[in-house]
């Protein structure tokens, strides 16, 4: 069968089917959630055995492409009762599968990666939709941990027949990134950002024979929950806080080994740490899934790309996304604390302390301090130069100035009765004085990353540094 027939007669299947599910529940012949996950399921495998087939996967990538692009607009544009709660995972499927192909991903990698987000996520919402109690937010929707249990059994089930010739421990390894990344989607996010982690998870654990040992399987595991209790106890982390951090540490450990995790901690006790200074009220004490992404995913994303393919620039760049939040994030917290003269980044008029935005002598003062000792402790774990060092160093510095300056002009700001509050509120007393509504602290702890490592990037490969 020829490439364009091949996939002419799997883009009609999928289109077929997908009208069948549309039109069972719009006469009610299917309850709504049954028809969603029967289309993910045939959609999303179709597409896995195509790419199985291993036939002209350019071609088959840019077709997925364009046709995740097309999707999405058409949700844009059209109300769908297969849409009837927000997702647009019909649409971000393809474009990943599709993004992944292009990029030259391992067409068998590729496909189980397929085959995982079709099996394993239709598993764990159904079983969680039905079984599923209590649950929890660990990022911005509700799951269960039953949810989780079906999708990391069928995901082992799933690299077991991918991959036979390997040991069991290895299956379970592989299925374990992927768990952890359903577990904190939100509105098919999955559909997008699965497909890429379990194929840059493969890539990164296939390559290391001893994690086949269930010597070191259990190693890892009593680590992690020794590790787990202590942060929980000394209320660094909350629940999802820590299962953001266990797929932190993953993903970096994966990447460069223990070395690679010194940043991140340092993170974690830099700010935990300076956050000491404040009452026992404060927010600061236990850190939530949230706050560890918006300070961490950059970087973490980063080193991925350093461990995948071994270029120091992504090593040097991924200690500076880290570098941002230490400064940032000890600034704050010592600026907070110590008190004095605040002023506002973008007017240099004076200001209430505490409030994002503003800085003052203290506070820089403190994030400097912060990322020097961070980078004086690089130095002797990592194969950087001085300069990278330097690199490092005001790049973190940057991004501090960069976060008060959003945080300033764009963060939404509450007023709250007599006071002001950066954290929303529902009532009718409560009103918005400047800023977008969704733009909070974690979002301006996120964009100011990136923006500032974008422009990082870009520079470092220009002079190349």
């Amino acid at each position: 069968m020829s490439s364009i027939l091949l996939f002419s007669s799997a883009g009609a299947a999928i289109l077929g089917f997908t009208l069948l599910m549309e039109f069972s529940i719009r006469k009610d012949w299917l309850p709504y959630f049954t028809g969603r996950k029967l289309l993910h399921f045939m959609a999303i495998g179709t597409t896995a055995w195509v790419i199985d087939k291993g036939v002209d996967s350019y071609l088959l990538g840019s077709l997925l492409l364009g046709m995740g692009v097309l999707l999405m607009l058409v949700l844009l544009k059209f109300k769908w009762w297969l849409q009837q709660e927000s997702s647009y995972g019909i649409a971000l499927f393809p474009i990943s599968l599709g993004g992944l192909l292009l990029l030259g991903g391992a067409v068998h990698w590729v496909a189980t990666a397929a085959w995982v987000l079709a099996v394993s996520d239709a598993a764990a919402g159904w079983i969680g939709r039905k079984w599923g109690s209590p649950k929890y937010v660990f990022l911005s929707e509700t799951k269960s941990y039953q949810g989780a249990v079906a999708f990391f059994v069928t995901a082992v089930v799933c690299f077991a027949l991918r991959f036979p010739e390997m040991p069991m421990g290895w299956w379970l390894l592989l299925a374990f990134l992927p768990t952890l990344t359903e577990l904190f989607s939100w509105r098919g996010s999955d559909n997008f950002f699965l497909p890429i982690f379990t194929v840059s998870w493969m890539a990164l654990v296939l390559r290391m024979p001893q994690t086949g040992s269930w010597i070191w399987l259990l190693a890892a595991i009593l680590f992690l929950v020794i590790l787990g209790w202590w942060v929980i106890r000394k209320r660094w982390l909350d629940q999802s806080g820590w299962w953001a951090a266990l797929w932190v540490a993953a993903v970096l450990f994966m990447s460069g080994g223990w070395k690679a995790l010194f940043a991140p901690v340092f993170l974690l006790v830099s700010g935990s740490v300076a956050g000491r200074l404040f009452h026992a009220s404060h927010s600061s004490e236990k850190r939530t899934a949230q706050q560890v992404f918006s300070n961490g995913w950059i970087g973490v994303v980063l080193y991925m790309l350093y461990g995948i393919t071994g270029h120091d620039a992504w090593l040097v760049l991924a200690c500076c996304s880290f570098a941002i939040s230490v400064c940032d994030t000890v600034s704050s917290e010592v600026g907070t604390a110590v008190g004095g003269k605040t002023y506002n980044i973008a007017n240099f008029k004076a200001m209430q302390p505490g409030l994002s935005g503003g800085i003052s002598l203290a506070g820089t003062a403190g994030g400097l301090i912060a990322v020097l000792l961070l980078a004086v402790c690089l130095q002797f774990l990592l194969p950087l130069n001085l300069i990278q060092l330097i690199w490092i160093v005001s790049t973190g510095m940057a991004g501090m100035l960069v976060d008060s300056f959003m945080g300033s002009r764009w963060q939404a700001l509450w007023k709250l009765g007599s006071g002001f509050t950066e954290i929303s509120a529902e009532g009718s007393e409560v009103m918005l004085v400047k800023g977008l509504p969704w733009l909070d602290n974690h979002w301006v702890n996120f964009l100011s990353n990136a923006i500032t490592m974008l422009g990082a990037g870009v520079l470092y490969g220009v002079l190349g540094v």
